[in-house]
């Protein structure tokens, strides 16, 4: 009699290839499985002309390439392209040199109208590149011949996994975006990673290590965009990562025979191991409710919001936004909102959100978010805030970026530290000024509070300032070149604002911008560089980070995640200057150090870097 099926045995629940390395995957509903990998998975890839594999972590487009498999070969379609079909018999099948993550081995050249299809699409000469029916990849780890994957033939993720990532996320991640073989339903999260040998269908696999994940999984499949926020990978980082730095979701796998595995087959755990550990560095989201909804101008609307019972609500600086995670219509959407309430006013945080025309989400708060509603939230983060700054500031604002402004001049007010601020706001008409009664008896009760709110379209009644952002209005403000400034608004006040601040002699190092999302990189106007590694000498840019220029050129550099978060392409920055943002990998003193990541900095001048 056979064995019964516990009802809680795990189930698999999907079975994608992807028939070229980094395209879109092919879901199927049996495969076959040989020691190399499963059949037509990753046989195919694009290479450089000296065959260094190309992928979607430069390339995102490739994602959006969907590929049909035939019996006599495979016809790849990209968006507003003709097809590109090819036919086993038509390869060139000319032995050639291969190189995927410094493994060195012999490939097949497939068609010049692949090659040519692909180099069209990528912008650059590509080469569409064959294993064979039999790979000529031997991973001596492993002891097995492996397609063009990156390291392992398999990877399997379950279900719950990915569930119990998103359930810390502000943003909702799909399967697709993690590029697995074999997806599992019915385990807890993490299960996978105390499986050792398991059998699904007809088949054993050994799980040798877990999956390494890198910026890849930040692309969107639909889109081929990546993620401002560098989502997943950012959250990942919080609690999936080792002492190193490295990020790790799925367990690569390797079969010990070959068979026909199908979607619905139980899963036999036949071994185990112990789970990795990984420190969890993360945070609990958020529950708020809102407790009240106060109309602070027309189409403005500020949200009191409370903390669930139990929950304490983390302390922030002003200025600083709220990471929300919304519902709207089924599907999960993520923004920012800069709390206008002050940190020093503890037990409520507050969002003023301002309607505007073409936004779905701050039309979806003003329709429907009611008094006991609730929402989730990231804790409080950003680095536009008041920090040490308490004296000679000015508050320059439009539109809805008086919401960090309200916030810092409240916290100054709270402590009795208005010593000599400027709070400048500039908006449409009267009925848009946000909380004019309020501003009004700040400046009452503090003699070195200067309010200046400019109407662009005045009217009769108006004796304040009206115009738009100049050097005429800004003249009204003492002291200019020694005020620390603050700044928050559409982007092309704010592009003015600098532009006029700096133009009256105000130092660079006191010109404070609010941005959501990652640090962009202001390259400026493009120039040439030179870029020395370990010796190694390249004409380059102040456009692209260290690491592509690099790439590029010819030369290898350790990296891993190519998103700041790891540290493996740390190198140190010998002469010259270049442009780093502040990322994770960076740690406390390292910039003094001369550490730079290559993944991410950008050359200013000439630079010399020893790895």
């Amino acid at each position: 009699m056979s064995k019964p099926i516990l009802l809680t045995s795990p189930i698999l629940s999907q079975i994608n290839v992807f028939p070229v390395k980094s395209i879109a995957g092919l879901s199927q509903s049996q495969v076959w499985v040989e020691k190399q990998g499963i059949c037509f998975d990753r046989r195919f890839m694009v290479a450089k002309k000296d065959g260094t594999m190309i992928t979607a972590r430069k390339h995102p487009e490739m994602v959006k390439v969907m590929a049909t498999i035939q019996s006599h070969g495979i016809t790849l379609s990209y968006p507003g392209r003709m097809p590109l079909v090819l036919k086993y018999a038509d390869f060139l099948m000319e032995d050639t040199n291969a190189e995927v993550w410094g493994d060195e081995f012999s490939a097949y050249t497939t068609t010049i109208k692949a090659d040519t299809w692909f180099s069209l699409l990528l912008g650059q000469e590509v080469q569409l590149l064959y294993t064979g029916e039999q790979s000529n990849r031997l991973r001596p780890k492993i002891n097995q011949n492996v397609s063009f994957a990156d390291g392992f033939p398999l990877l399997v993720i379950s279900e719950a996994s990915l569930d119990a990532l998103n359930a810390r996320s502000s943003q909702q991640s799909t399967m697709a975006q993690f590029r697995t073989n074999l997806v599992v339903s019915g385990t807890e999260a993490f299960a996978e990673d105390s499986w050792k040998r398991i059998r699904i269908g007809e088949v054993e696999f050994l799980s040798v290590k877990p999956c390494s994940r890198c910026i890849l999984t930040t692309v969107n499949p639909k889109t081929a965009e990546f993620n401002t926020l560098k989502e997943p990978l950012a959250t990942m980082s919080k609690f999936r990562a080792d002492a190193s730095g490295d990020v790790y979701f799925g367990q690569n796998l390797v079969a010990l025979n070959e068979g026909e595995i199908k979607a619905g087959d139980i899963i036999e755990v036949l071994e185990t191991k112990p789970k990795e550990v990984y420190a969890d560095n993360s945070e609990l989201n958020l529950t708020l409710t809102c407790v009240e909804r106060e109309d602070i101008a027309q189409d403005f609307c500020t949200f009191w919001l409370e903390p669930a019972k139990g929950q304490t609500l983390p302390t922030y600086q002003p200025g600083q936004h709220l990471p929300l995670q919304l519902e709207i219509n089924g599907e999960y959407i993520s923004r920012r909102y800069t709390l206008s309430s002050s940190p020093s006013r503890p037990g409520r945080y507050a969002i003023s959100v301002k309607r505007v025309d073409d936004g779905r989400v701050s039309n979806w708060l003003h329709d429907h978010l009611a008094v006991g509603d609730t929402l989730v939230a990231e804790k409080p983060d950003g680095t536009f805030h008041l920090g040490a700054h308490t004296d000679k500031l000015l508050l320059l604002s439009a539109g809805s970026g008086i919401t960090p402004m309200l916030s810092m001049l409240r916290y100054l007010a709270d402590h009795n530290q208005v010593h000599d601020v400027v709070f400048y706001h500039q908006c449409s008409t009267q009925n848009d000024i946000p909380c004019l009664d309020e501003l009004e008896l700040l400046q009452e009760a503090h003699p070195h509070l200067t309010v200046h709110v400019v109407l662009s379209r005045k009217d009769k009644a108006w004796k304040g300032l009206s115009g738009r952002l100049s050097a005429e209005l800004l003249s009204h403000i003492p002291t200019l070149a020694e005020r620390q400034v603050f700044v928050c608004g559409p982007d092309a006040f704010m592009k003015e604002a600098k532009s006029l601040l700096l133009a009256q002699a105000l130092p660079e190092s006191q010109y404070h911008q609010e941005a959501f999302g990652p640090i962009q990189i202001e390259t400026g106007a493009e120039k040439s560089v030179t870029i020395s590694i370990d010796g190694n000498i390249f004409e380059g840019n102040n456009q692209k980070t260290v690491l592509e220029q690099a790439e590029n050129a010819g030369l290898k550099m350790a990296n891993s995640c190519r998103a700041g978060l790891c540290g493996a392409c740390k190198v140190t920055l010998a002469s010259g200057e270049v442009e780093q943002p502040d990322v994770p990998a960076l740690f406390s003193g390292e910039k003094e150090e001369g550490k730079v990541l290559a993944c991410c900095c950008i050359p200013k001048t000439d630079i010399e870097l020893i790895s």
